[in-house]
């Protein structure tokens, strides 16, 4: 995801297989090697370079100004929003952020995933899935049923694979953002 999102399950249960010149071996040993955990303020660092990846990948690096301190202080201070960490072999490999939002209509809360990225050589060989599978894990623990998040319209990989986990897109609805003065 830079949203990755052209994962699909190619790797099965004893085989090996080279994915973008990352081997990755069976099904059963991916999920021994990869964890996704909540992150704390040692990760910021790592947190702050993913941002820059997937600001880069969406095409607005220039956007991309929050510094490790920010960070640090609405991520652990603040407490804000979650960010979740994804490892592979001990290896920071992607990284999501989500924060809760509340639906007066129905009186329910779910969350907003606000950021969800996969290095570009951990895509397509089913981390992609499986991270996605883990932050759900994550949001319900939380004592949330429902995610949203918003996708760049050029974005076709994410979208399809937005399409393929069986998410609605939301039809009639104009995103806006304010400063407040």
């Amino acid at each position: 995801f830079g949203s990755c999102v052209n994962c699909y399950w190619a790797v099965l249960y004893h085989e090996t297989i080279t994915v973008n010149k990352v081997q990755v071996k069976g099904e059963k040993e991916m999920d021994e090697r990869f964890i996704v955990r909540k992150a704390n303020e040692n990760d910021i660092p790592k947190l702050q370079n993913m941002i820059k990846g997937l600001a880069e990948y969406e095409k607005r690096p220039q956007d991309m100004t929050a510094s490790r301190e920010d960070l640090c202080y609405w991520i652990f201070e603040k407490k804000v929003a979650t960010a979740l960490i994804a490892e592979y072999n001990d290896e920071t490999i992607g990284y999501a952020i989500y924060y809760p939002i509340f639906g007066s209509f129905a009186a329910a809360a779910g969350v907003h995933l606000e950021d969800l990225f996969l290095n570009k050589k951990y895509r397509n060989c089913g981390l992609g899935s499986k991270f996605f599978s883990k932050i759900e894990e994550f949001v319900k623990q939380d004592g949330y049923l429902k995610m949203e998040w918003s996708c760049l319209e050029w974005n076709t990989p994410s979208i399809h694979f937005y399409n393929k986990i069986g998410a609605e897109q939301e039809q009639g609805r104009k995103y806006f953002s304010y400063i407040c003065k």
